[in-house]
């Protein structure tokens, strides 16, 4: 797997082709503060995108938003290629309307499409790349992203891709988002959903690599920051996201964003 990369303080762009093993999708839900588009060119995957379940193919578009929780994986060892675009919070806040399709939509739909101009935007991506060692290349960068970002905001130019179907897992994840605040254990999803425990436990260390109270407490966890970032106080965050415990609020938000809430509110 052979990777190539060119970034500024505002973009970075990646371009990753080769065999990329099984190993390298080992990881579980997270979310970033900058967002991310994908031009996927070669290789398929199943996504986890908050509470939805899409299978991602060759040549489709995939985007995040800033705290959206999303997780990729492939079962097996396989030949792929992407670009990979990420934008800081900066640049997003300087462009609202270029970053309209990835950040203006509700979070875990609207993430995976096909555009009738993928070619243009390899192109495009292809030409940051070859003038690498220009004296413009930072320029290159910055238009021709720009120039990328306005293919994604055609609408007339982007076929969006349905969710696949895992039904059971979907009903589950969609109930976790809709009660997040009252559920608390595992036994409250059994009662909402119907499922057992067991089974409950299996789809998701099947599927999403980790337990269901590892998912619920990371979904808690990014609605927290979100409430901080929006500017409610630490005690509002705990509560208002589902946490008991002030305490173990505290503790669990720095283990999982190596921050304390008080630290974060002054980021």
């Amino acid at each position: 797997m052979k990777t190539r990369n060119v970034w500024n303080n505002e973009i970075s762009i990646h371009h990753i082709i080769g065999n990329v093993p099984a190993t390298f999708w080992n990881e579980s839900y997270h979310s970033h503060d900058h967002a991310e588009v994908f031009i996927h060119i070669k290789g398929k995957m199943d996504l986890f995108i908050e509470s939805n379940v899409y299978h991602h193919n060759a040549n489709e578009i995939r985007v995040y938003a800033p705290g959206e929780l999303h997780f990729g994986k492939w079962d097996h060892d396989q030949d792929m290629e992407w670009y990979q675009i990420s934008l800081s919070p900066a640049f997003l806040q300087t462009h609202p309307a270029l970053a309209d399709r990835i950040a203006n939509r509700r979070r875990g739909d609207g993430n995976l499409f096909i555009s009738k101009k993928q070619e243009i935007m390899i192109s495009l991506a292809e030409e940051i790349f070859r003038t690498e060692e220009s004296p413009l290349n930072e320029h290159y960068l910055y238009a021709n992203v720009i120039k990328i970002l306005c293919i994604l905001n055609e609408p007339e130019n982007n076929i969006e891709v349905q969710m696949g179907k895992n039904e059971c897992l979907q009903e589950i994840m969609e109930v976790i988002h809709q009660n997040l605040t009252q559920i608390k254990t595992v036994q409250d999803m059994t009662e909402l959903t119907h499922f057992s425990a067991s089974y409950i436990h299996q789809l998701f260390k099947k599927h999403l690599n980790l337990t269901p109270h590892k998912y619920l407490t990371m979904k808690k966890m990014a609605l927290a920051k979100e409430l901080l970032t929006n500017g409610a106080s630490i005690s509002e965050a705990c509560f208002r996201s589902g946490f008991d415990d002030y305490a173990n609020f505290i503790t669990s938000f720095k283990k999982h964003f190596g921050v304390t809430p008080k630290k974060h509110k002054k980021i």
